[in-house]
Protein backbone atom coordinates (compact mmCIF):
# COMPACT_ATOMS: atom_id res chain seq x y z
CA UNK A 1 0.00 0.00 0.00
CA UNK A 2 1.29 3.69 -1.30
CA UNK A 3 -0.20 6.15 1.54
CA UNK A 4 0.19 9.46 0.15
CA UNK A 5 0.38 12.15 2.49
CA UNK A 6 -2.51 14.48 1.84
CA UNK A 7 -0.85 18.09 1.52
CA UNK A 8 -3.23 21.08 1.54
CA UNK A 9 -2.76 24.66 2.66
CA UNK A 10 -1.36 25.55 6.36
CA UNK A 11 -2.65 28.62 8.33
CA UNK A 12 1.05 30.18 7.42
CA UNK A 13 0.26 29.99 4.00
CA UNK A 14 -2.90 31.82 4.48
CA UNK A 15 -1.71 34.42 6.90
CA UNK A 16 0.92 35.23 4.74
CA UNK A 17 -1.44 35.71 1.34
CA UNK A 18 -4.03 37.61 3.89
CA UNK A 19 -1.36 40.16 4.75
CA UNK A 20 0.00 40.42 1.17
CA UNK A 21 -3.50 41.00 -0.33
CA UNK A 22 -5.61 42.41 2.05
CA UNK A 23 -7.24 44.28 0.76
CA UNK A 24 -8.90 42.08 -2.26
CA UNK A 25 -9.67 39.41 0.79
CA UNK A 26 -11.47 42.03 2.31
CA UNK A 27 -13.96 43.34 -0.82
CA UNK A 28 -14.26 39.94 -2.15
CA UNK A 29 -15.66 38.74 0.88
CA UNK A 30 -18.03 41.89 1.14
CA UNK A 31 -18.93 41.64 -2.03
CA UNK A 32 -19.72 37.85 -1.47
CA UNK A 33 -21.48 38.29 1.68
CA UNK A 34 -23.75 41.60 0.47
CA UNK A 35 -24.38 39.66 -2.77
CA UNK A 36 -25.73 36.86 -0.52
CA UNK A 37 -27.53 38.49 2.27
CA UNK A 38 -28.74 40.42 -0.17
CA UNK A 39 -31.00 37.96 -1.48
CA UNK A 40 -31.92 36.12 1.52
CA UNK A 41 -33.17 39.02 3.26
CA UNK A 42 -33.86 41.83 0.64
CA UNK A 43 -34.02 40.82 -2.25
CA UNK A 44 -32.33 41.72 -5.48
CA UNK A 45 -34.28 44.68 -6.09
CA UNK A 46 -33.46 46.57 -3.58
CA UNK A 47 -29.82 45.90 -4.61
CA UNK A 48 -30.91 47.43 -8.24
CA UNK A 49 -32.74 50.74 -7.49
CA UNK A 50 -29.60 51.93 -4.34
CA UNK A 51 -27.28 51.22 -7.01
CA UNK A 52 -28.63 53.14 -9.78
CA UNK A 53 -29.36 56.04 -7.06
CA UNK A 54 -26.01 55.47 -6.21
CA UNK A 55 -24.91 55.91 -9.78
CA UNK A 56 -27.21 58.54 -10.78
CA UNK A 57 -25.60 61.10 -7.46
CA UNK A 58 -21.92 59.73 -8.09
CA UNK A 59 -22.65 61.26 -11.72
CA UNK A 60 -23.96 64.63 -10.42
CA UNK A 61 -21.74 64.51 -6.87
CA UNK A 62 -18.83 63.60 -8.46
CA UNK A 63 -16.32 65.82 -6.59
CA UNK A 64 -18.00 65.62 -3.43
CA UNK A 65 -17.84 61.13 -3.90
CA UNK A 66 -14.36 61.86 -4.74
CA UNK A 67 -13.33 63.84 -1.63
CA UNK A 68 -15.23 61.75 0.78
CA UNK A 69 -13.87 58.25 -0.24
CA UNK A 70 -10.53 59.78 -0.10
CA UNK A 71 -11.11 61.17 3.10
CA UNK A 72 -12.53 58.17 4.54
CA UNK A 73 -9.73 55.95 3.46
CA UNK A 74 -7.19 58.10 4.71
CA UNK A 75 -8.93 57.84 8.18
CA UNK A 76 -8.90 54.13 7.77
CA UNK A 77 -5.57 53.88 6.82
CA UNK A 78 -4.00 56.47 8.96
CA UNK A 79 -5.62 54.09 12.05
CA UNK A 80 -3.26 51.36 13.83
CA UNK A 81 -3.57 47.76 12.80
CA UNK A 82 -5.78 46.67 15.23
CA UNK A 83 -8.82 49.47 14.21
CA UNK A 84 -8.11 48.75 10.56
CA UNK A 85 -9.18 44.94 11.79
CA UNK A 86 -12.48 46.15 13.92
CA UNK A 87 -13.38 49.41 10.98
CA UNK A 88 -13.21 45.89 8.78
CA UNK A 89 -15.37 43.83 11.14
CA UNK A 90 -17.70 46.47 10.93
CA UNK A 91 -17.95 46.93 7.29
CA UNK A 92 -18.76 42.92 6.77
CA UNK A 93 -21.18 43.56 9.69
CA UNK A 94 -23.07 46.31 7.68
CA UNK A 95 -22.35 43.18 4.65
CA UNK A 96 -24.32 41.09 6.12
CA UNK A 97 -27.15 43.07 8.24
CA UNK A 98 -28.12 46.28 5.54
CA UNK A 99 -26.21 44.92 2.34
CA UNK A 100 -28.47 47.57 0.27
CA UNK A 101 -25.52 49.82 1.59
CA UNK A 102 -23.10 48.46 0.18
CA UNK A 103 -24.72 48.30 -3.05
CA UNK A 104 -25.18 51.96 -2.81
CA UNK A 105 -21.75 52.59 -2.56
CA UNK A 106 -20.78 50.69 -5.31
CA UNK A 107 -23.48 52.39 -6.95
CA UNK A 108 -21.93 56.12 -6.09
CA UNK A 109 -18.42 54.89 -7.14
CA UNK A 110 -19.43 53.43 -10.32
CA UNK A 111 -21.44 56.16 -11.52
CA UNK A 112 -18.52 58.46 -10.72
CA UNK A 113 -16.05 56.38 -12.34
CA UNK A 114 -18.22 55.42 -15.60
CA UNK A 115 -18.56 59.49 -16.11
CA UNK A 116 -15.21 59.97 -15.57
CA UNK A 117 -14.34 57.42 -17.56
CA UNK A 118 -16.31 57.98 -20.56
CA UNK A 119 -15.26 62.11 -20.13
CA UNK A 120 -11.71 61.12 -20.78
CA UNK A 121 -12.16 59.16 -23.31
CA UNK A 122 -14.68 62.03 -25.58
CA UNK A 123 -11.36 64.40 -24.70
CA UNK A 124 -8.75 62.15 -25.82
CA UNK A 125 -10.99 61.37 -29.19
CA UNK A 126 -11.95 64.93 -29.83
CA UNK A 127 -7.48 65.73 -29.13
CA UNK A 128 -7.11 62.69 -32.06
CA UNK A 129 -9.37 64.43 -34.56
CA UNK A 130 -7.48 68.20 -34.15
Amino acid sequence: MDMKKKEGVSIKEIEFFTKKHQLEVFFCLLFVLTCFFSFVFFGPGWAVVLSVIGCLIGIVFQLRVEVMSKSIWNFVFKQERTTQLVLGAVGLIIAVFLPPIIFFLVGLHGGKSMYNRAKDAHAFQESKKE
